[in-house]
């Protein structure tokens, strides 16, 4: 398929692309960017159907699964080019597509973990979406509080991980007490994780970034992650992928 080109700021093309920097313009869309060579070839390799464009410039070419798949391709100008590739990595980005997040149905509870994230950091939402397909999780659910799993710094962080795990939209941390299955929460004060043991099916809960837990979460049954003196806390993905790797190992 030959590419279309795009030169100018005002071309329809390049103005949706430039939106999908932002969780408005991703739900709009139902698009998202995801760069980076190794993650971009991975995801047209094994997630065909999902890839609704690649965006290159000189001096790049479209990399051969994009060929292959017949996948729509856009030769973007070096200066709009730039203005997308938001992580200087001067290679090909592939636009993903995605479908509304279902629902969660809070009456049907699988065995094993779903981990609900609350974090408003897109990084930190990417990380745990990354562990919790490494370790196994049962399914992951998006809180009202929480980024767009498809920001860019997101998808770039949980790369192809993000189309292998079921996802789900969730209610606000206000609204977590409502659920019929165990609640744990990570919190400092905690159990230490290595005493706990798990029930079959539970919901993992990490805190906000910063505020951490609201008051009525505080009664559910918490967690904590042995640290030395003097340290005062992990950060809150990096707190959660450890959680998730000792439930795993249990």
């Amino acid at each position: 398929m030959e590419a279309k080109e795009i030169a100018s700021q005002h071309n329809p093309t390049f103005r949706t692309v430039l939106r999908l920097a932002k969780a408005r313009g991703i739900r709009k869309y139902g698009l998202s960017l995801l760069s980076g060579q190794r993650q971009v070839t991975e995801v047209l390799r094994e997630f065909p159907e999902r890839c609704a464009g690649i965006i290159f410039s000189d001096p790049q070419v479209p990399p051969n699964g994009a060929v292959k798949e017949d996948i729509p391709t856009y030769h973007f100008t070096p200066d709009l080019f730039r203005q997308i590739d938001v992580f200087g990595t001067r290679q090909p980005i592939l636009l993903v597509s995605f479908e509304v997040l279902p629902v969660l149905d809070d009456t049907l509870w699988p065995p094993g973990c779903t981990v609900c994230i609350p974090f408003q950091d897109p990084a930190n939402v990417g990380a745990v979406i990354r562990a919790a397909a490494a370790f196994g999780v049962s399914r992951v659910v998006l809180l009202k509080e929480a980024a767009h799993p498809y920001h860019p710094k997101s998808f770039r962080v949980a790369g192809s991980n993000l189309l292998r795990i079921p996802l789900f939209e969730g209610p606000s941390l206000a609204e977590m007490n409502r659920y019929m299955v165990p609640i744990i929460t990570l919190s400092p004060t905690g159990m230490d994780i290595e005493k706990y043991k798990f029930p079959p099916s539970f919901c993992l809960v990490a805190g906000l970034e910063g505020p951490g837990l609201p008051d009525h979460l505080k009664g559910t049954a918490q967690i904590s992650i042995p640290m030395e003196p003097g340290i005062e806390s992990l950060n809150a993905a990096m707190a959660t992928g450890i959680a998730l790797y000792l439930w795993r190992n249990r």
